[in-house]
């Protein structure tokens, strides 16, 4: 294969066949493609785009470039996918939830990605172990009913070759390739149903209604053709989810869910998505799932096998959060009618709770408290928030918290779940 003329067809807006794109794939993971040629077919790629059949073929490439992970156990092994938003801690919740009510919960998670947290570093905030072995996977999943842990070196390695050089040539936000880096990992776990929940809005990497109904709708096609069961839900990022920000205050806001105290954004969001599972495994239909999933939380019936996987796993369930404070207080008085959650995530970078740069050694103990949210009333002087910080210039992170509030006179309402696919 010459693969500058795989290059110039995919330029000309052609179709690759299986072929192709295997060989493609297979020869850059060798190093037998440069780094130059496999750029100018990304971005021919983000230009051009690829069919659902493209994506399949370079999602199972990418796939094969490394091992699966085949879970032995009984019962219906699902999974649920995030894009990534502020104060998104959904899977801690839901895995225990679906586990509870039967599922086997099997969710690979990864760290923090740009503005956005990762649910790794959040289990790590509690000193537990995040990255296991298949065997070490299934043991736990046999256990608790369900299992969050790291995706692994061996898992995809075509993937984080591929994504760095995305990074490096503004090719990240392509669909297909957003499409394929996702689902390379997600199945190479033998689930038999996945729930995508996209995020959409100023805290997410989908900004519009638009872009996010297209990845939607890519990863629960390609899924399907996989061979997959899948649905996805479209929810709001509009603001932060849930009442915090950080790592080890969501582990512990979590618990208190999982106990019965959540925030209603967070709890929509989170038996919806089982409805989701429940409809697409024909368990029952979506109204169901979503009931009895409520019902769990409600009532706090998961919150021992929660705590019970996070001590056997090493970890604490009173992680560290820092003693230094800052209550945030409304400048004026009005409705709160926008919060820029990118913002958000960006404060908490810099108070040492995110990363810069890859690799960077994080504060686990830092974050972000939310009293009010969009559609509340606020008097000026009343606290809307709070910071937890260790080292830095409190008044200048206090300055971008409330950069990231809008104020106004008229009431505003948002619909946490937007759409289903």
């Amino acid at each position: 294969m010459i693969f500058k003329e795989i290059i110039k067809k995919k330029r000309d807006g052609e179709i690759l066949t299986k072929e192709e794109i295997k060989e493609t794939i297979d020869r850059y993971t060798k190093g037998d493609i440069p780094n130059y040629q496999m750029a100018a077919l990304l971005m021919a790629i983000f230009f051009r785009g690829m069919t659902d059949e493209e994506t399949l073929y370079l999602t199972d490439s990418m796939l094969k470039s490394g091992e699966t992970i085949n879970i032995n156990c009984n019962g219906t092994i699902v999974d649920k996918h995030s894009t990534g938003g502020v104060g998104d801690k959904v899977s801690l919740i839901i895995a225990p939830v679906l586990a509870e009510m039967g599922f086997k919960a099997v969710l690979l998670s990864g760290r923090a990605l740009g503005f956005t947290g990762g649910t790794a570093d959040k289990l790590e905030s509690t000193g537990m172990k995040v990255t296991l072995s298949k065997e070490e996977i299934e043991k736990v999943t046999e256990k608790f009913g369900f299992s969050i842990s790291c995706q692994t070196d061996e898992i995809a390695p075509a993937d984080r070759k591929i994504y760095a050089l995305r990074d490096a040539t503004s090719t990240v936000e392509s669909i297909p390739l957003i499409v394929s880096s996702i689902l390379s990992k997600k199945l190479a776990v033998n689930t038999k149903a996945i729930v995508f929940d996209v995020k959409v809005g100023s805290g997410a990497f989908m900004k519009t209604m638009e872009r996010a109904q297209a990845l939607a709708r890519s990863l629960v096609n390609v899924s399907r053709l996989y061979g997959k069961k899948a649905g996805a839900l479209i929810t709001d990022m509009n603001q932060p989810l849930g009442r915090t920000a950080g790592n080890a205050i969501e582990v512990i806001e979590s618990l208190n869910a999982l106990s019965g105290d959540i925030s209603g954004d967070l709890l929509e969001v989170v038996t919806s998505l089982v409805g989701v599972l429940y409809e697409i495994t024909d368990f029952g239909n979506f109204e169901k799932g979503k009931e009895k999933a409520e019902e769990i939380i409600l009532s706090g019936k998961a919150i021992n096998r929660f705590t019970e996987w996070i001590e056997y796993l090493g970890g604490t369930t009173e992680p560290k959060i820092s003693k230094k404070r800052l209550l945030v207080k409304a400048p004026e008085n009005g409705y709160i009618t926008a919060i820029d959650g990118e913002k958000l995530g960006f404060l908490i970078i810099e108070m040492g709770g995110g990363r810069k740069k890859t690799g960077e050694k994080i504060d686990h103990s830092v974050g972000l408290r939310f009293f009010k949210k969009i559609g509340n009333y606020v008097k000026k002087g009343e606290p809307i928030g709070e910071i937890i910080y260790n080292n830095g210039d409190v008044k200048s992170f206090e300055i971008s918290f409330l950069k990231a509030f809008t104020f106004g006179k008229e009431k505003k309402n948002i619909n946490i779940i937007k759409t289903r696919i």
